[in-house]
C-alpha cells in the first residue's frame, strides 16, 4: 500500500442504510448522491460504497456518484465467494472500474466444507483486477478465515503478497490486536472503525488515542472507514442522525490522528 492512503478516513455508505439488516435484496432506502455534498463538506476523504448503493439503483444515480465531489475509494462487496455467484463478482469488478475505486472489500464465505472452493474463487477474482488495486479482505467473524492463523495459512495458499486485510481495531483487548499484527504484519492496511454505539455513545478520546498509539507501534500506516456509529441498528434509526454521529466520530478520529501540537 502506498503512503497516499495513510490516515485517510472514508464514510461507509452502509452506515447510513437502515435496510442493511433486511433479509433478501436489501433495497437501498436513500440515494447516496443526495448526500455527497454534505459528505465532502464534513471532511471525509472518500466513500466506501455499499454494493447495493451501486447495484440496485438507476443508472442516473451511478453517473451522479461517478461525477460527484466525493470519490469512491473502496467498493464494498458482500459476495460470499461461491462458484454460483461468479456473475456478482464480475459485476463488482465492473463497478469498481466504473467508479475508478482504489480498492474493494471482500469476505470469504461461511461454510468450512467449501473453504477450498472459496480460495479458488478469490484467486480468480483477484486476477480480474489490476496489480496495484487494493484487494481488502475483511477476516470477519463467521467466515472461514476468522481465526488469524487460518487466515495466514489461506493467504499463503493464495500465493500472492498483495492481498490486504481489514480489521476492526477499536474495542477488544490489546493482545488480540497485537496477535493479528504478529501474524499478518503489513497486510493490515485498512480499519473499519466503530468508535461509538447506542449504549455508550462515543468512546473517550483517551481510549481512542491509546489504541491508535498501539496501532502505530505495531506498524499500522493505513486508512479507515467509519462503518458503524451510535444509532446503527436502533429502533429509531434514521439517516440524518446516523450521518451526524458519523461526522462526530470522524472528527474525533481525525483529531486523534493529528500530530501533537496541530
Amino acid at each position: 500500500m502506498t503512503a497516499e492512503y495513510e490516515n485517510n478516513i472514508y464514510l461507509g455508505t452502509v452506515l447510513l442504510e437502515r435496510n442493511r439488516w433486511l433479509d433478501g435484496e436489501r433495497i437501498p432506502s436513500f440515494a447516496v448522491s443526495d448526500w455527497v455534498d454534505r459528505i465532502a463538506e464534513a471532511g471525509f476523504d472518500g466513500m466506501e460504497l455499499w454494493q447495493n448503493h451501486a447495484f440496485l439503483v438507476p443508472g442516473e444515480e451511478r453517473e451522479k456518484l461517478r461525477e460527484s465531489r466525493v470519490p469512491v475509494r473502496v467498493f464494498n462487496s458482500y459476495d460470499r465467494c461461491g462458484r454460483e455467484t461468479r456473475e456478482e463478482r464480475t459485476r463488482a469488478v465492473r463497478m469498481a472500474e466504473f467508479f475508478s475505486a482504489d480498492g474493494m472489500k471482500f469476505n470469504f464465505g461461511r461454510d468450512p466444507a467449501r473453504h477450498d472452493e472459496y480460495c479458488e474463487t478469490v484467486k480468480a477474482w483477484r486476477a480480474m483486477l489490476p496489480p496495484d488495486f487494493r484487494f481488502l479482505c475483511e477476516c470477519h467473524g463467521g467466515t472461514t478465515i476468522e481465526d488469524p492463523r487460518k487466515a495466514a495459512e489461506t493467504f499463503r495458499q493464495l500465493g500472492r503478497e498483495d492481498y490486504e486485510i481489514i480489521i476492526h481495531a477499536f474495542g477488544g483487548k490489546d493482545e488480540d490486536i497485537a496477535q493479528r499484527f504478529r501474524i499478518h504484519g503489513s497486510r493490515i492496511t485498512h480499519i473499519h472503525a466503530n468508535l461509538s454505539n447506542t449504549r455508550n455513545g462515543l468512546m473517550p478520546e483517551a481510549v481512542i488515542r491509546t489504541r491508535l498509539r498501539l496501532l502505530r507501534e505495531l506498524g499500522f500506516r493505513g486508512s479507515f472507514t467509519i462503518e458503524f456509529t451510535e444509532g446503527v441498528g436502533g429502533d429509531d434509526e434514521n439517516v440524518e442522525t446516523l450521518f451526524h454521529n458519523a461526522v462526530r466520530d470522524m472528527q474525533c478520529l481525525r483529531q486523534c490522528l493529528a500530530p501533537p501540537g496541530r
